[in-house]
């Protein structure tokens, strides 16, 4: 499989996840395909991070997609009348993990290039990332003041990590199988049918590193915002 393929999937995923979640919240069968989705853009973000030019811009992207889907949620939680609840996207989460994997890779690279300072610095900027970016997912609410959270907390921050740790395609396999494991574990108790995402593992088995045609990049981004934005248009028009 390309990764657009596997892409592809993990969109129709989110959004029959995203319709469950929004439209027909008594259908629980929806969300259990919806599952599938997380784990696919994590393994996707890891490697953009890995792949990508210029880190600094991929991270850019990714926040500012993160910032005009928020203004979405925000429109849709206005008229709801739910202005409480402060869940920032996923895309959020994705962002802190962009950081925290590419100064994994760097620090890495610059062992293997025997470039000790920079390596050093690099492990020490990963560290304060990592732990920067603990504190903000496990008391955002606290220090904001408001009901603040990121979208699968430490859970989700993480698991793009697991698969940049090795170079190796069955390594990294392998680790992103812990990764996802210990996701669930996470989120086990406050979303029980979460183990279903387990059935993305034979589908990234199959990805044979090919990203497809580059025609579909920007369809992956623009999905995101465009499909919630009509998801909330349906349930404004007739829910």
């Amino acid at each position: 499989m390309t990764a657009n393929k596997l892409k592809i999937i993990a969109c129709l995923s989110m959004l029959i996840d995203h319709v469950g979640a929004v439209l027909f919240p008594q259908v629980i069968v929806l969300r259990y395909i919806g599952r599938l989705a997380m784990p696919i853009f994590a393994f996707f973000i890891a490697e953009g991070c890995i792949y990508s030019r210029s880190k600094l811009k991929y991270f850019i992207k990714i926040f500012a997609l993160a910032i005009l889907c928020q203004a979405i949620f925000m429109l849709e939680q206005l008229y709801n009348g739910n202005l409480h609840d402060y869940r920032l996207n996923i895309l959020f989460t994705f962002a802190l993990s962009i950081i925290i994997c590419s100064l994994y890779l760097l620090a890495r690279d610059n062992f293997i290039k025997a470039k000790l300072v920079s390596a050093t610095l690099c492990l020490l900027g990963f560290a304060l990332a990592c732990t920067f970016s603990v504190l903000a997912c496990t008391y955002s609410a606290v220090l904001s003041g408001v009901n603040l959270t990121f979208d699968y907390g430490i859970a989700g921050l993480f698991l793009p990590l697991f698969a940049v740790l090795f170079k190796n395609k069955y390594l990294k396999l392998a680790s992103f199988t812990i990764g996802l494991i210990f996701f669930n574990l996470l989120l086990a108790k406050t979303l029980s049918y979460t183990w279903f995402s387990l059935l993305t593992l034979p589908l990234i088995a199959f990805y044979n590193g090919k990203y497809g045609t580059k025609k579909l990049k920007y369809l992956f981004y623009l999905f995101y915002p465009v499909h919630f934005g009509l998801i909330y248009l349906v349930q404004i028009l007739f829910f």
